[in-house]
């Protein structure tokens, strides 16, 4: 009763189009800071906007309504299943009314699959905004795209293609506030890169104190991740305690859980291994819930029912337009031709039988998406229970002060997080049924060598593999062995804090046999390959699954070479 009269009363102030923009503006604003202090009073403001808007016939005070509970909903609470369906909403209202404000709801729904890390709808929702920012001249929301853009072919590894969305968007001059996320951009291409140095530095641009905002402090956990990957301390006391103050004041549970696990991986760098437990603790809990709330596959489920919807839409006037040339060509008929009339009966059977065949085929793939539903929650529990054995034996590594012990516990996280990898992308894709070989070695690997703090900054990576999509029953043996050669060269062929070492990978497909070499050019074997060891027997056992023979090339100047045959595969596509 309350929220009407406060319509009505709002109903005899404003009454032109001009007002209700003014009065929306001023709604977004308080609604905004609501977010900010992590209140509900947001959702009550939002739903008396749409009321509102609804009574006056004003669609876009509609759209900012649901747009804006789609982002408490997102950064506050975390709910992605529930802001992925808000934000659908707001699209279909901007969709009908062919509202020029479309462009930043699908930039909205972009970002929202941006930070669950599912690369390629977010992808689809840029492009979509960026093209609309185009037609309608909104260059702050080009820039955004492109940023955004540069920075998911960063994430898959294509850095010259994401170098180049940066640059285009570093070319927009008067939009300077957005440089803060685009200087963070550039320096997390450049630590994937490999070119620390070059990355601290658009870094120390991204999180500059004389301007401090939002973007600015939370940045700061990418200097803290670029400065422990320079073994660089200096400066970094006053970094430490605005990084703590921003984690305490953040608003997204998902920005806060990264603040944490930045700076503690920062702390155990250096050996201070309480306060990296600390946080890492923080980080494990805030993660945990995040992920209980994430269900991406509802989210999915309501885009799927929308673009029906969308479909469903068209075809009614389709079908319209047919039965109006139906009923004229039905007058043509009756005017004299008897055989018409047999005609017309025999395209009424095939019709009958094309609407039996298109009822077939919607059960069927109603089915499909139902199973496809199914293996999505079957991977998200398989993955978040890895994830938590992964996290069980880091913090029981931290009790832990024997090297051997230590390090065997380190050898098992490896091996449970390249499992981990697998049920993650296949919960992040459409098609849940194979594993893309670039992306997935190309992640591992980073992984593994993120995992040693011991290893030299200065090994140049080579990877040659072949783009292939292969399905979990040979990803999964070949991962595990993949992480078990990585981590020989690192244990063994990387002793040497002076020399320059090179690792490369080669994975292709050969006739009738998938060929796996990794080349270190390390120390090299003194003697013989212990076949007792765990890793060595884990390895055989493993090749058994999918008839691979394992066999090293000892007889090179410098190094070592292990080659892996695999007979036994099946390549999707």
């Amino acid at each position: 009763m309350r929220v009407l009269l406060s319509i009505l009363s709002l109903l005899t102030i404003f009454q032109n189009k001009d007002n209700h923009e003014v009065l929306v503006e001023d709604y977004q604003k308080r609604m905004g800071h609501f977010i900010e202090s992590k209140s509900d009073s947001c959702i009550i403001l939002a739903n008396q906007l749409y009321e509102f808007s609804n009574l006056k016939g004003f669609p876009f005070g509609k759209v900012i309504a649901y747009e804006t509970k789609g982002m408490y909903y997102e950064i506050v609470e975390g709910r992605y299943d529930k802001a992925g369906i808000e934000y659908l909403n707001a699209l279909k209202v901007a969709e009908k009314e062919k509202l020029p404000y479309l462009a930043e709801v699908y930039h909205s729904l972009a970002v929202m699959y941006h930070t669950s890390d599912n690369y390629l709808k977010a992808r689809k929702y840029y492009l979509e905004a960026y093209k609309y920012a185009l037609k309608h001249k909104n260059r702050e929301l080009q820039k955004k795209c492109l940023i955004n853009l540069g920075s998911i072919h960063s994430s898959i590894h294509e850095y010259d293609k994401a170098e180049s969305l940066f640059l285009r968007s570093l070319n927009i001059k008067e939009l300077s506030d957005f440089n803060y996320d685009l200087y963070a951009n550039l320096g997390n291409l450049n630590m994937r890169k490999k070119n620390y140095k070059k990355a601290v530095e658009f870094f120390e641009k991204a999180s500059n104190r004389d301007s401090i905002n939002y973007d600015s402090e939370r940045n700061l956990r990418f200097l803290m991740d670029g400065k422990a990957a320079l073994n660089d301390s200096t400066g970094m006391s006053s970094i430490l305690e605005r990084a703590k103050k921003s984690f305490e004041s953040e608003v997204s549970s998902r920005e806060k859980s990264l603040m944490a696990n930045s700076i503690s991986a920062y702390y155990q760098k250096f050996g201070f291994y309480k306060e990296a437990l600390e946080f890492k603790n923080q980080y494990l809990k805030i993660y945990e819930e995040l992920k209980e709330k994430q269900r991406d596959d509802i989210v999915y489920e309501v885009e799927a029912k929308f673009d029906s919807e969308r479909k469903e839409e068209k075809l009614k006037r389709l079908q319209f337009e047919k039965e109006q040339q139906n009923k004229l060509y039905l007058v043509l008929f009756i005017t004299g031709l008897i055989l018409i009339g047999s005609t017309s009966f025999f395209l009424y059977k095939n019709r009958k039988k094309n609407k039996q065949l298109s009822n077939q085929k919607a059960i069927l793939e109603t089915t499909l998406n139902e199973k496809n539903i199914l293996l999505k929650e079957v991977h998200h529990r398989v993955k978040n229970s890895f994830q938590i054995v992964s996290s069980l034996l880091f913090l029981q590594s931290q009790d832990v002060n024997h090297k051997e012990a230590k390090l065997a516990i380190k050898e098992a996280e490896n091996r449970v997080r390249s499992m981990v990898l697998i049920h993650q992308k296949l919960y992040n894709k459409d098609e849940v049924i194979g594993i893309e070989s670039v992306e997935y070695f190309s992640d591992l690997i980073n992984d593994i060598f993120e995992s040693y703090n011991t290893l030299p900054s200065k090994v140049k990576l080579n990877l040659d593999i072949e783009r292939l999509v292969l399905d979990i029953y040979t990803i999964t043996p070949l991962g595990l062995i993949f992480n078990e050669l990585i981590t020989n060269s690192i244990k063994h062929a990387f002793l040497s804090i002076q020399k320059e070492y090179s690792l490369r990978v080669s994975f292709k497909k050969n006739g009738d046999l998938l060929i796996l070499e990794v080349h270190d050019n390390g120390e090299g074997f003194s003697g013989d390959i212990n076949e007792n060891s765990f890793g060595i027997k884990l390895m055989k056992a493993l090749s058994k699954k999918i008839k691979a023979e394992l066999k090293y090339d000892l007889t090179l100047n410098q190094g070592t070479k292990a080659i892996l045959t695999i007979h036994k595969f099946k390549v999707l596509s």
